[in-house]
């Protein structure tokens, strides 16, 4: 099967994000990190609440089917024992598919570890270091279906944060309708005209790479 981030970014489209990312940074002392992980975490908990719930199902379906017609001799212990294991192993097998998974962790949680995982990408990435902090990460999960995008201390004060939202929600509605590449690469474009219209001021100097970072976890 194609990890995400082969489906949705070939080499043309990382390289028009490079050039993007250069682009918007020749307007701006602004430093723009796009940064795309397959997934933030490997949600341990997903196949064993699967298979508990599908073996649950499975039981509840086999004695309804023993009520209704059970009987005159039948073992209805052996079919109430063949629909738990059946819920099981269908429990585990849905449990591969990337919705029933996302909402077997449920919202607070994916919100809360890509939240975490984006915090990490900033320091990994040192968007920190730049000599007026002011280092911007676009951050996308793809498997979580989410996107954060964090400001360093320098612009943070000047730009509100709902314009970083903003520009979050339209990132996640381009992956949703399934061109992520066009739609980070206006987000970057946004960013740096952000960062303009708000007093950072152009800079020839480039303190962090401009190459998308993509992460296969």
């Amino acid at each position: 099967m194609a990890r995400r981030i082969e489906t949705f970014f070939n080499e043309a489209e990382r390289e028009a994000i490079r050039a993007a990312t250069a682009a918007a940074e020749r307007k701006t002392s602004g430093e723009l990190v796009v940064y795309i992980v397959d997934r933030c975490d490997p949600h341990p908990e997903v196949p064993w609440k699967s298979t508990l719930v599908g073996g649950a199902i499975g039981a509840v379906v086999a004695a309804t089917g023993i009520f209704l017609f059970g009987g005159w001799g039948a073992r209805d212990d052996l079919w109430l024992l063949i629909g738990v294991q059946l819920g099981l192993l269908l429990g585990w097998l849905a449990s591969r598919t990337d919705r029933v998974a996302r909402s077997l962790v449920g919202d607070e949680a994916l919100e809360s570890r890509v939240d975490g995982r984006a915090a990490e990408a900033f320091v990994e990435e040192r968007v920190f270091e730049t000599e007026k902090r002011t280092g911007v990460l676009i951050f996308v999960a793809l498997f979580e279906h989410r996107v954060v995008v964090l400001a360093d201390d320098g612009i943070r004060e000047q730009v509100p944060s709902d314009a970083w939202d903003g520009i979050a929600r339209d990132v996640a509605t381009g992956c949703r309708e399934g061109h992520p590449a066009a739609a980070l690469i206006e987000a970057v474009g946004r960013c740096a005209e952000l960062l303009s219209a708000h007093g950072v001021p152009a800079n020839t100097t480039n303190e962090l790479s401009n190459e998308p970072r993509f992460r296969d976890e």
